[in-house]
């Protein structure tokens, strides 16, 4: 009888335990055939029947990948979306057009690797009319008041990037900067110098929620932590609201820390679900 308790001590221990566990919510998958970045559907529901999933987005991806979301999408009754600044019924007004200015930079470059590794746009693949969209994120005003109260810059930012990137190459073991000038050499003499260079990033990706975690210790930054709270005051509106199965639909990035805030809020983990968003065949 002990050694029976015992036993069902241990498994629910080994149960706790995994459940406390962090979630990844993008990885790199190699495969036979081929190789792929995919992202994670994550879902979480409260002792109040509140099913939430955390959707997580890449930027940039296949068009495919894109076209899935948007049949899932079709089942939620709210979709709570990141894009800083005004909603996206609103970005085509002239005034909203000049506050967007101050980051059409973020948009030159993610169309410039969008146009580089061949694949399609977010803004252009989901279908961001859809009336169960619903705007989540920090207008341009609340952005660079937070950043300011934070003494937050890109500059910043890039050295806590830095930073926390060298401390997880140190724990991999990876000498980065000579292992990626190789493999950039190497690449761009390739037929399809595309596919390799995708599959070179997406590798990276690997370790971004570990370069994240750095980026947020401390105080944490305006473009996760405090935005995600913003993201998680929506989601508190659409529940008091009667909503009771919503997504929010954010980088990966974002969703580690979200993850946790939702935990905070008594929510567990129940289904983890995988999404190819970049699909990276073999060389024949």
């Amino acid at each position: 009888m002990k050694r029976f308790l015992l036993l069902q001590a241990t498994l629910a221990f080994a149960v706790l335990s995994a459940a406390e566990e962090p979630t990844n919510f993008i990885r790199f998958v190699e495969e036979d055939e081929s190789d792929s970045l995919q992202t994670a559907v994550v879902s979480y529901e409260n002792p109040q029947k509140v099913k939430v999933d955390l959707v997580g987005a890449i930027h940039i991806a296949d068009k495919a990948y894109f076209d899935a979301l948007n049949v899932r999408f079709k089942g939620y009754e709210a979709v709570l979306y990141e894009l800083v600044g005004p909603s996206f019924e609103e970005r085509g007004k002239p005034e909203v057009k000049k506050q967007a200015e101050k980051l059409q930079w973020v948009g030159q470059l993610q169309t410039m690797m969008r146009d580089t590794l061949k694949l399609h746009g977010q803004l252009e693949g989901i279908d961001y009319t859809a009336k169960n969209f619903v705007h989540a994120d920090m207008d341009m005003s609340q952005f660079t008041q937070t950043q300011t109260q934070k003494q937050e810059s890109f500059l910043t930012l890039y050295l806590k990037a830095a930073q926390a990137q060298k401390e997880v190459n140190e724990k991999r073991g990876v000498d980065s900067d000579a292992a990626g000038l190789v493999m950039l050499l190497k690449i761009f003499t390739m037929k399809d110098s595309s596919t390799e260079l995708k599959r070179m990033i997406a590798q990276e990706f690997d370790s971004v929620e570990d370069i994240m975690a750095g980026i947020e210790t401390g105080d944490g930054t305006v473009l996760v932590g405090e935005r995600n709270k913003v993201a998680l005051q929506v989601m508190d509106k659409e529940i008091a609201a009667g909503k009771k199965r919503i997504a929010i639909f954010y980088g990966a990035a974002h969703l580690g820390d979200m993850e946790e805030r939702l935990m905070k809020r008594g929510f567990k983990r129940t289904k983890v679900e995988w999404l190819k968003a970049w699909d990276l065949p073999h060389a024949e």
